[in-house]
């Protein structure tokens, strides 16, 4: 679905990523990793066309992205982002935004498919219960869904998603790895998504982009890319990585200062 060729881009004159390639197939669940201020979020912006390229191309389904008209390209990708309204509109209010790249031009007020795919969208995040409330209302994790039914709402083919569990406990990060996980394989969605917690990444990715300082270090499966001695080299400390004991994927430990040899 995505080629990236030797792309580099960032802010002004300064680049922060450089001349990097890899490609995301229909389909995957593919996983963005790497330390702060490595590159991973000025990625997906490049990605969702947010940034320009300074050099290199983003093909999509064979089209570069900067030929891709705006509306066309709204109905195929959609973002979701670190940053959660605090708008005062309700939850289904803010939900049909995501259908304002169907609008037909002269049209002001939503559709009757506008209304069953909002309908539909909440439905399957498990929102349609809060659709009455105003966002300001509702806990992180509520918001987090809730930015996902307005994505599901636009009926994108490529999900875009930067740290979609920041700030979340452990239930509502299962909750909404567990909600993408699904939605990715009924909906045949194809998932790109930032990440900082390893352990998720590796869980829940069927692939994975180690980014460091705005360079590719590794590419591949979970089992191929969370090792210990690339770990140790990008994030510059002390790791153990095991086996999780429940799906054998590789999961990372932190070894304090004071227990190491």
């Amino acid at each position: 679905m995505l080629e990236i060729r030797d792309l580099t881009c960032g802010y002004g004159a300064k680049a922060v990523i450089a001349a990097i390639n890899f490609d995301v197939r229909s389909g995957d669940f593919f996983g963005v990793i790497g330390p702060n201020g490595s590159g991973k979020t000025t990625l997906l912006r490049a990605l969702s066309r947010e940034i320009p390229a300074m050099k290199g191309e983003i093909v999509l389904n064979g089209q570069n992205l900067l030929d891709i008209p705006q509306r066309d390209l709204a109905q195929i990708v959609t973002v979701v982002s670190q940053i959660v309204p605090f708008s005062d509109m309700t939850v289904e209010e803010f939900v049909l935004l995501g259908r304002i790249p169907y609008f037909q031009p002269m049209q002001f007020v939503e559709s009757r498919k506008d209304y069953e795919m909002a309908l539909e969208s909440m439905t399957l995040t498990d929102t349609l219960r809060l659709k009455d409330k105003r966002i300001t209302h509702l806990s992180g994790g509520e918001r987090q869904l809730v930015q996902i039914a307005r994505a599901l709402a636009q009926e994108p083919k490529l999900l875009l998603l930067d740290e979609p569990t920041a700030h979340l406990d452990i239930a509502h990060q299962a909750i909404v790895m567990d909600l993408l996980k699904k939605l990715a394989l009924n909906l045949n969605l194809t998932v790109v998504m930032v990440l900082h917690d390893l352990n998720l990444a590796s869980e829940y990715c069927d692939r994975l982009l180690l980014i460091d300082q705005g360079e590719v270090h590794s590419l591949g499966r979970p089992e191929d890319v969370i090792q210990y001695q690339s770990i140790e080299k990008v994030y510059q400390t002390v790791v153990v990585v095991l086996k999780s004991p429940v799906s054998g994927k590789p999961h990372v430990m932190i070894v304090p200062e004071a227990k190491r040899g």
